[in-house]
């Protein structure tokens, strides 16, 4: 099992260590499993900015972040207690405590109708990519091991985007992973695996029971990144934006007049952004 303690170190975000280590001598102190998860592992291993971090227990969160918050003097917590998750407030770096959880979803929403607490592997199965479903150790003991059921750090080296379960059982689930999947194609320049291609183009329809809002919070996403045309591409050939912004779709393939611009719209549009 590899260990990526060093990452921390060499990452030079003090705020961080310091968090973790208070967290993880917390959960020995309470005899729980804890680990640190999602995309904060990913930018660690690949040597991202550190913008806040997503710590993981096995058993309640919501008491672990109150006495976290008091181990580190910070005195606010705002619990999400249908999920079992705790924003914790911090000027340095934001901290989310989560309890290892599976989710069961309605057929027409993408909104956990169940919520069911789980071990480690169990909560990194029902996660959106493989890259998001990799697990840090911050028990004293074992600080730093890395445990990577679905190739994660394999797909970071191949640049791919690939989901943990069936791509069609992960879209199918929460529609707006397919969004998510051109955000982060654009964020980080992977390309998207062939599969979960495929299971973008034929559920495209499905973002339809997303709400507005986060859709729309997901494309903004989209065109903050450094390419954002990569995430708008992705969304046009997939069926994506026909659904939800049939107005930019609809710029495909209509030519200007102007002799200065030899593009059709929407081609134009890509070299703006």
């Amino acid at each position: 099992m590899a260990n990526i303690k060093d990452l921390l170190k060499s990452a030079g975000c003090q705020p961080a260590h310091s968090i973790l280590n208070a967290a993880g001598e917390l959960g020995k102190k309470e005899n729980m499993q804890v680990y640190a998860v999602g995309g904060f592992v990913r930018d660690l291993i690949m040597g991202k900015p550190l913008n806040d971090i997503d710590i993981m227990t096995v058993g309640e969160g919501i008491p672990f972040s109150e006495k976290l918050a008091h181990k580190l003097g910070l005195k606010k917590v705002v619990p999400f207690k249908k999920f079992g998750t705790a924003m914790i407030p911090n000027k340095e770096i934001q901290i989310e405590v989560a309890t290892a959880r599976t989710e069961s979803y309605a057929e027409n929403s993408r909104k956990p109708s169940k919520v069911v607490y789980t071990d480690l592997k169990g909560d990194l199965l029902r996660r959106d990519f493989t890259i998001n479903a990799m697990a840090m150790d911050i028990h004293p003991d074992r600080f730093g091991e890395l445990t990577d059921p679905f190739g994660g750090i394999a797909d970071i080296e191949k640049r791919i985007i690939r989901t943990p379960l069936d791509p069609d059982e992960t879209f199918s689930e929460d529609p707006l992973r397919m969004m998510r999947a051109a955000y982060f194609s654009s964020k980080l320049g992977f390309e998207i695996e062939k599969k979960c291609l495929k299971s973008i183009q034929q559920q495209s329809q499905r973002i339809e029971i997303v709400s507005w809002e986060r859709i729309r919070d997901e494309f903004i996403k989209v065109l903050v990144t450094e390419e954002p045309s990569i995430g708008l591409v992705i969304m046009q050939k997939t069926g994506l934006m026909e659904t939800v912004f049939p107005e930019i779709h609809a710029m495909y393939g209509i030519e200007q007049t102007s002799e200065w611009h030899h593009k059709d719209i929407f081609s134009h549009t890509l070299q703006v952004v």
